[in-house]
């Protein structure tokens, strides 16, 4: 909907309750000395005037009394930052950033007195807001400004009356004026004041906040900062989500309550089930005693009828053996007999002579042995030696004198070897040394990015600093503050050598010079330590005009200009050629050569010109020139390494040669000469098989000898055998019956029947044979019930103790039952009868408690604060629906119209409490006694309380504040369709034109929303300011845009340059002119017919002739 351009005003274009300005009043504000009123047509008013006038200075004295920190100028930095202060319109400052020295800018520099006054009517009512400032000296310091404001609902007094007042009798005089005068109230606190505006108009805080940022602003960066920082109220439930952590705490604590029950029933069931175990103990204990007591009569029963039954057994055997041994003696007699005989025809026959024999062939088969093995072990030597292996004396001698000779020459190589490892290992320790000192180079060089020095310089540069109490970047190095440029870098090893020593020079504040000279001259530097007093110089370093200087750049420090100066003294010309060289003295050229005065020169090639470099303003080339350090060094080492190992193993062949030639020398002839023995012993069994031929007498002789005399022997064995046999069964039976006796006596009267019957039943009676290991039995299974009973009473001592020990537990967990009850044996029924009690009482009801409390308390607490934050959000989204419904009434462009598009934004935070919620309702329908539902709860009140903890994050803004659930676009669609055109998040792009229309009617719509009370359709307060108003506009796009405001019960006041009057007339009824000359403004209130009719006075009078 819109009106033709001249009847825009025609109709009352505000509701009847909205409260419009109506008289901006003035006192010494700004250019504006003395006494000023702007009068405000309700059917519109431009304030008009040049660039400079003035006329954002009276849209900041609105703000003044609008905003608690309001933002001046703003039209002349685009909305966005103040350039302005209070105290600068207060005292009348002209020309921001004026330091001229004098106070020739500034309107009132002494004592001085200011005030502003705006009154707003809705036709029925009126409302004057009013502020007094004054500073009683010549100060600008905003402590020493004193304010007072003022809100009156009487529209019988104002400005004048209030200075009046004020001036007469001070502030106290003017606060006793409001208390005797109903309906004006009179505050020190802009607070307390702005509280009371905020409330009749029923706007929230940042309302007016809104309207003092809207007044300059020409775009929108981006609609979500506006809508969240601007026009959303803050109804973050931060505070709310606090208190239901508080809430739960109380939950917590039943819960404590509950575990700790919990835990004294926990503590208090291992004292049953310990207590039932010690009784069981105990039974088993007392009848291993018992079997233990029993245990000698019940084995001297059971070893008396396994000894009757042995001395049966004995006499059987007894009997036996004694037939057996008169049969062999019969027969050993007559062998013994037939023996003899044969025995001395063997020996008359020659059996003699074959038994030495016999005996000297034994023995040298034992040489032969010998000899084979010690002639192998000199065969294997000399085929790994290369030598002849005959076992010949000749070659024997042959092998030791080359052995001889090789030795020599094996000595003499181990001893240059042995050098030449020594050497190497030396070597490779050298190496190894450097790598260490590399690697720790490269390490302290990495920990000090800025600067190539190396490591050992900057630990001592360090150590001074610390001693100086400077920081290290008071004392750098010259090398540290300069660098080659880059296209010079083929200087850069002559610059390092010409600079030479003093790269290392540090450069020292004078202040800090004499301290310095003392640490260092009173103590062992282990460097080479340059100092330079960084004095400033007195004049600019002069370099030479093809000076390596030039080649240089110099880094941005304190010391700078001292370091000129010092290269400045050592600057050298830079040539091309020795030849120019020669005729240049003081000169260098790229390759490193110099020149002293006439004559001299000289190259220092003692380094490598690409080696060592230094200077630099970060340790890029140290690094790189100390990894290739490292990269050679490791190379070296690992060659060393190589031929190290090659060394070690030629020398340790030599040595095994050495060893083999030694062995070989000490070898003797006899030791390896096995054919002469193998000779030797040939001969002897030649010898014996000729005496012994199967078919000679003397070998039948012996066979029949030899037959007999074994058979005699046999017999003769086992007739002794039998004979000893026979007398270990009649001992054995002498024992039997010595056992039975002392058995019999053991036993006594028995055991009573139960005591036999439990002994019965639980020892094992010994086997048949077993009857000589009874004591061994016994004692076993006496060992076994000792060990038993040993076993049982540690338990039984152990649950005792532990009995102790659990008792103690339970009385420190439970202080209030047993709190005076002992921890002994003996009062153990006290414990079992407060377990008891628990079970039965205490923990039923603690748990029907917290139950209870989990269900209805903080449960519903926490799903209250998250239903609180979903009605926001949907408040938010049901009143944007009403900005959208009016917006759809006008036109944005042609044929088209904007809505504002509030999308819900869904943050990893948020998700997690949904997840944490859904949980929760899950969790809360386990039957675990709560224990899930409350470590549910307890995790979302985590979320909640960490949320509330950490405000400004992201996460926790869009979990507790309704603003940040959303995120705020424009779009623009076309009327007939309804389709989208395009969508945006701010005004950026496109003309200026068009980040003006578009920022004007988000603006407006969004100032509808902070404006309007709560319930209403309308603002209550309706008037804005529109600074620079359409200075980018057309007029179809002005009247667009006044329409929007008409839609939305806005009432504009324009502020515009004097280019911009013609747009306006169409648009406003009156007109504010702003006028300044020098410190001074002025403003006058007229209608548009009034200023045209002066304007048709001065054209009539200029075409006048004067008579």
């Amino acid at each position: 909907m819109s009106l033709p351009r001249n009847d825009l005003f025609a109709t009352e274009v505000t509701p009847p309750t909205a409260y419009i300005l109506t008289h901006l009043d003035l006192y010494n504000w700004g250019p504006f000395g003395g006494r000023h009123c702007a009068e405000i047509d309700p059917r519109g008013t431009a304030i008009i005037g040049p660039t400079g006038s003035g006329k954002t200075t009276l849209v900041d004295a609105l703000m003044t009394l609008l905003t608690h920190q309001p933002r001046y100028n703003l039209a002349s930095t685009g909305g966005h930052e103040s350039d302005r202060d209070l105290i600068s319109y207060i005292r009348g400052v002209s020309g921001a950033g004026n330091n001229s020295g004098d106070n020739s800018h500034i309107a009132r520099p002494g004592k001085t007195v200011t005030a502003v006054c705006a009154r707003f009517s809705n036709s029925n009512k009126a409302l004057r807001l009013g502020a007094l400032f004054w500073v009683d000296g010549s100060s600008s310091a905003t402590s020493d400004l004193k304010r007072l404001w003022l809100v009156s609902e009487r529209d019988d007094q104002g400005l004048e009356d209030w200075l009046a007042i004020h001036h007469e009798g001070g502030a106290r005089e003017l606060k006793q004026h409001a208390r005797d005068n109903p309906g004006l109230q009179a505050n020190d606190s802009k607070k307390a004041y702005l509280a009371q505006v905020r409330r009749f108009f029923e706007v929230g805080e940042n309302a007016f906040t809104l309207l003092n940022r809207a007044a300059g602003l020409k775009q929108l960066n981006s609609i979500d900062d506006i809508f969240r920082e601007l026009v959303l109220e803050d109804h973050s439930a931060f505070d709310r989500a606090s208190e239901v952590a508080s809430e739960f705490d109380d939950l917590a604590a039943i819960h404590g309550e509950l575990e700790t029950a919990r835990k004294q029933h926990q503590s208090l069931l291992p004292i049953a089930e310990t207590h039932e175990k010690h009784q069981a103990t105990r039974t088993g204990l007392d009848q291993q005693q018992t079997l233990k007591d029993n245990l000698p009569v019940w084995f001297a029963q059971a070893g008396y009828q396994l000894w009757s039954n042995r001395i049966l057994n004995l006499d059987t055997q007894l009997g036996e053996s004694q037939s057996t041994i008169r049969s062999l003696e019969t027969a050993a007699a007559a062998l013994n007999s037939k023996a003899t005989t044969l025995k001395d025809i063997y020996l008359k026959a020659g059996g003699a002579s074959i038994e030495q024999l016999r005996e000297q062939i034994s023995l040298l088969q034992r040489w032969v042995n010998e000899r084979a093995r010690d002639s192998s072990d000199y065969q294997s030597l000399t085929r790994k030696l290369g030598l002849d292996d005959s076992l010949s004396a000749g070659a024997l001698a042959a092998n030791q004198q080359q052995g001889t000779a090789k030795l020599r020459e094996l000595a003499a190589l181990e001893e240059e070897q042995d050098k030449s490892l020594l050497d190497f290992r030396i070597h490779h320790g050298k190496l190894a040394e450097t790598l260490t000192e590399l690697t720790g180079e490269i390490d302290r060089i990495r920990a000090r990015p800025d600067s190539n020095i190396d490591g050992r310089y900057q630990e001592f540069r360090s150590e001074l600093a610390e001693a100086l109490n400077l920081d290290e970047n008071s004392l750098p190095f010259v090398a540290e503050l300069v660098e080659v440029k880059s296209e010079e870098s083929a200087w850069r090893g002559a610059i390092e050598r010409a600079i030479g020593g003093h790269r290392l020079r540090l450069l020292v504040p004078p202040a800090a010079m004499q301290t310095a000279l003392n640490r260092i001259n009173s103590r062992e530097n282990r460097l080479h330590v340059r100092l330079l007093e960084a004095q400033a110089p007195q004049t600019p370093a002069r370099f030479l005009e093809d000076g390596f200087t030039r080649k240089l750049n110099f880094k941005n420090h304190p010391h700078r200009e001292a370091l000129k100066q010092l290269l400045a003294g050592i600057d050298r010309h830079c040539v091309g050629s020795p030849e120019t060289l020669r005729q240049t003295p003081h000169g260098m050229t790229m390759q490193g050569l110099m020149s002293g005065k006439k004559g001299y020169f000289e190259k220092r090639d003692n380094q490598r010109l690409d080696k060592d470099w230094m200077t630099g303003f970060n340790n890029r080339d140290r690094l790189a020139a100390l990894g290739d350090e490292l990269t050679e060094t490791r190379r070296a080492a690992e060659q060393v390494q190589q031929r190290l190992n090659t060394a070690r193993v030629a020398l340790n062949d030599t040595r095994d040669q050495i060893k083999l030639y030694t062995l070989l020398s000490e070898i003797d002839f006899d030791t390896i000469d096995l054919p002469s023995a193998q000779a030797a012993q040939d001969e002897l069994q030649a010898r014996l098989e000729s005496l012994t031929t199967p078919d000679s007498d003397v070998e039948k002789a012996r066979q029949e000898y030899e037959t007999v005399n074994r058979q005699l022997e046999q017999t003769q064995q086992v007739l002794s055998d039998e004979r000893t046999r026979h007398a270990l069964l009649e001992d054995k039976r002498s024992q039997a019956t010595d056992r039975c006796k002392d058995l019999l006596d053991r036993i006594g009267d028995g055991l009573p029947d139960e005591q036999q019957a439990l002994a019965n039943k639980h020892f094992t009676p010994p086997k048949a044979n077993q009857y000589d290991h009874l004591d061994q039995l016994e004692r076993a299974q006496r060992e076994q019930l000792e060990q038993d009973i040993r076993l049982l009473n540690k338990r039984v001592q152990g649950y005792e103790l532990s009995l102790t020990q659990l008792m103690e537990k339970a009385r420190s967990i439970d202080t209030g039952a047993l709190a005076e009850t002992g921890s002994d044996i003996r009062d153990i029924p006290e414990y079992l009868e407060r377990l008891r009690v628990l079970e039965e009482e205490a923990l039923p009801q603690k748990l029907e408690r917290f139950l209870n409390y989990l269900n209805q308390s903080s449960d519903q607490g926490v799903t209250q604060l998250l239903a609180h934050i979903q009605n926001q959000v949907a408040i938010i989204e049901e009143r944007i629906a009403d900005l959208n419904a009016t917006l759809r009434r006008v036109n944005f462009q042609p044929g088209r119209y904007l809505r504002l598009e509030p999308r819900r934004v869904t943050h990893e935070s948020l998700r997690t409490l949904e997840r944490a919620q859904r949980q929760l309702r899950a969790d809360a329908l386990k039957g675990d006694q709560g224990e899930s539902h409350f470590r549910a709860l307890q995790n979302m009140v985590g979320l909640l309380r960490d949320a509330a903890d950490n405000k400004r994050t992201v996460g926790a803004r869009a979990l507790l504040d309704p603003r940040y659930r959303l995120q705020f676009e424009v779009s623009v669609l076309d009327r007939e369709s309804s389709a989208v055109i395009e969508t945006r998040t701010g005004s950026q792009g496109g003309s200026g034109g068009e980040k003006e229309i578009i920022a004007s009617y988000i603006l407006t719509a969004s100032l509808s929303y902070a404006l309007c009370p709560d319930g209403a359709t309308l603002p209550l307060f309706g008037t804005i300011v529109l600074d620079e108003a359409f200075s980018k506009s057309s007029h179809a796009v002005a009247g667009r845009i006044i329409s929007a405001l008409n839609e939305f019960g806005l009432h504009p006041l324009f502020v515009t340059p004097n280019k911009e009057m013609r747009l306006l007339r169409a648009h406003t009824r009156s007109a504010i002119l702003v006028h300044r000359k020098e410190l001074q403004a002025t403003l006058t209130s007229l209608s548009w017919e009034e200023l045209e009719a002066h304007a048709e006075r001065l054209a009539r009078k200029a075409h006048e002739i004067p008579g």
